[in-house]
């Protein structure tokens, strides 16, 4: 009897002690303000203006890394976080929490994951900072690193930590198997990709500088990654083409070409593209 009982406890353990892989990045969106987020395993990037009362108006662009690849994870494994204000211009003497991270025991819920169950598998171990969160009144919190660690301690499909910006969660989800099936695409993602590639025009018709049009390359390949269902061959062809290109207007009929197909591809690729404007 005793034998047996050890058995049964064994066996939640040997569940626990698998290793967990990077599933899905999930942005919680709100309609303001508008945030351009590009981000995979290796860390990531958000660009945003906020309109403050009285009209003012700030601009940020933050940016997170990570000490590890996070493709996966092993029991036991931790990892840091940092997050940083590359730029933050906050007007008018308003203050405020602009970035922060936080760990699985603040995950209730994900996007797309109908069967998250609150879990606190992956949790924070320390901040680097004498207080959590990235702020730019004081030059001691532009930079804040955190360190996560994965201890499996409920059996769960999946767990998550996340970056929280102006308020929107950026889920980092994990898990053994696979991300569930929506049978949707990203429509943020679509209207963002349709955003980028109009600045890519705009950018052309100014001739705009090399780098900048090839860092919005850089976002609409990310929105095409994350829209699934679309082909990164011609701006993979743009990014290595205008790479120090003297004078950018040149490619400004091909860029104006590509949008036009743009909404032809969507339609034939994605088959769930109408869920996007009902």
């Amino acid at each position: 009897m005793k034998k047996l009982a050890f058995i049964i406890l064994l066996l939640p353990g040997f569940i626990l002690s698998q290793t967990i892989s990077l599933l899905d990045i999930v942005h919680e969106r709100k309609s303001e303000p508008f945030i351009e987020v590009s981000a995979n395993q290796n860390g990531g990037q958000a660009i945003f203006n906020r309109t403050y009362r009285g009209g003012c108006v700030g601009s940020y662009d933050i940016k997170w890394t990570f000490s590890k690849d996070l493709s996966t994870l092993q029991p036991g494994e931790s990892f840091n976080v940092t997050l940083m204000c590359i730029s933050c211009q906050t007007p008018c003497g308003y203050k405020w929490g602009i970035a922060d991270a936080g760990a699985a025991n603040n995950v209730r819920s994900v996007e797309g994951f109908p069967d998250y169950k609150y879990n606190g598998n992956i949790g924070l171990k320390g901040t680097s900072g004498a207080s959590s969160g990235v702020f730019d009144w004081s030059p001691a919190q532009l930079s804040n690193t955190y360190t996560f660690q994965y201890d499996p301690k409920k059996v769960s499909d999946y767990t998550a930590f996340y970056i929280t910006i102006a308020g929107q969660r950026i889920n980092y989800v994990f898990g053994q198997g696979s991300a569930p099936a929506t049978g949707a695409i990203n429509c943020h993602a679509l209207l963002g990709l349709g955003k980028l590639v109009n600045s890519l025009m705009l950018g052309a018709h100014e001739n705009y500088p090399w780098d900048w049009m090839d860092e919005t390359i850089d976002y609409a390949m990310n929105h095409i990654y994350s829209i699934g269902c679309l082909s990164d061959s011609y701006l993979k062809s743009l990014k290595s083409r205008i790479y120090r290109a003297a004078n950018t207007q040149s490619f400004y009929d091909e860029i104006l070409s590509y949008s036009q197909k743009l909404e032809t591809e969507v339609a034939s690729s994605c088959k769930s593209c109408s869920s996007c404007t009902n």
